[in-house]
């Protein structure tokens, strides 16, 4: 019953959300992308990242002091995970050491932001070190305490 509401909460909010996230011309067959990353030379990482596309739904957790964070969830879009990882899209900077919460199709994560990268105007590559993987429930889709409201 739970995962049923999570599915269901979550399809309502994906649709609801004004998705800003403006993708480079090249990247046209991004959410076509599936599977293995392939390693590089002298790639530090120590676990296997597989190409995952799909719509998520963020919340900040966790902001920092000079940059305060709307309470609204905001359209992400998934790019990989990692066993200790995740990287994803935003239309939105999101600085490193904010903490943020993730809403997906099978799960939901909370994450530690600890790089950003500017694509376009509108599209941050945002990378990310896994908190906690949880399974479908409505806590998801809780607002936090910690997060000071713009």
């Amino acid at each position: 019953m739970l995962e049923i509401d999570y599915s269901a909460q979550l399809g309502r909010l994906i649709q609801s959300i004004d998705w800003d996230i403006e993708l480079p011309l090249e990247w046209s067959d991004y959410f076509e992308e599936r599977g293995e990353i392939a390693s590089y030379v002298d790639d530090d990482r120590n676990n296997q990242r597989l190409k995952i596309r799909t719509h998520g739904i963020l919340w900040f957790d966790e902001s920092l002091p000079f940059c305060k964070r709307d309470r609204n969830p905001l359209g992400i879009y998934t790019r990989d995970f990692s066993r200790q990882g995740a990287g994803f899209l935003s239309s939105i900077e999101i600085y490193p050491e904010e903490v943020v919460r993730i809403a997906l199709p099978t799960f939901w994560v909370q994450l530690h932001v600890v790089r950003a990268r500017r694509i376009t105007s509108k599209c941050y590559e945002i990378g990310a070190r896994l908190l906690q993987r949880l399974d479908p429930h409505p806590d998801a889709f809780q607002r936090m305490k910690t997060v000071d409201a713009a």
